[in-house]
């Protein structure tokens, strides 16, 4: 039996709708372990499939208020999950027929269109938060997010220790957390952090702010 099935999601939408970032963490831990081989068999890729994780639960977070009224939140979890699998199968397609100079319109609904829309938005803040970062911090944060490197990796290439570079990140992940906040979003910390190197780099980081005692503390086992 899967973790999904061990929780009670009901509990847990009702809470995300009010807000609560603990909920969201936990749901966000105990699904993505059940979802993973789900979205694997879809997108055939290690790095897609994160990427529809991470796309995933920001939907999920920016549909927070609706979630109370989901009657049946595990099909509605995966439901989500597989449409961003066909958004992402749907881009692919795209860049290859851009890539073979045959580009395509797609068809949207407004929702979809909005909720794109929605997710184009935060990425432009997060991309304007790092560009006002100090020099050091945004060449962290962008050897991790831009780069894919993970953390021994940037600690080796900039001349630092693994932990000057945790410490580094997380600056940056407060710093683009309340820039957002200051435009009107939202976005629970552990997205941020899943944001920068997938499973790895959100593990690790969390272990940080699990020290610094930060809202994610005690999410992780």
């Amino acid at each position: 039996m899967d973790q999904l099935s061990l929780i009670n999601i009901n509990q847990l939408f009702n809470r995300i709708s009010e807000g609560d970032e603990e909920a969201f963490g936990i749901l966000f831990r105990t699904s993505v372990s059940a979802l993973l081989p789900f979205i694997l068999r879809m997108v055939k890729q290690q790095a897609a499939a994160e990427e529809v994780v991470q796309a995933s639960f920001l939907r999920v977070w920016l549909s927070r208020d609706k979630l109370s009224e989901v009657e049946q939140p595990k099909a509605w979890l995966y439901k989500v999950v597989a449409n961003e699998c066909y958004t992402w199968m749907r881009k692919e397609a795209r860049e290859m027929r851009l890539r073979a100079g045959a580009a395509a319109g797609e068809e949207q609904t407004d929702d979809s269109l909005q909720a794109e829309l929605s997710m184009r938005e935060t990425r432009r803040l997060v991309a304007e938060a790092v560009a006002k970062m100090p020099a050091q911090r945004k060449r962290v944060f962008t050897m991790s997010r831009q780069q894919g490197m993970k953390i021994p990796e940037i600690a080796e290439m900039l001349g630092l220790s693994p932990n000057s570079v945790k410490n580094t990140l997380v600056l940056a992940l407060k710093d683009v957390r309340a820039y957002l906040s200051r435009h009107g979003r939202i976005i629970p910390l552990l997205l941020l952090c899943w944001n920068l190197n997938g499973f790895d780099g959100w593990t690790q980081l969390l272990r940080v702010q699990n020290v610094e005692h930060t809202v994610v503390a005690g999410m992780i086992g």
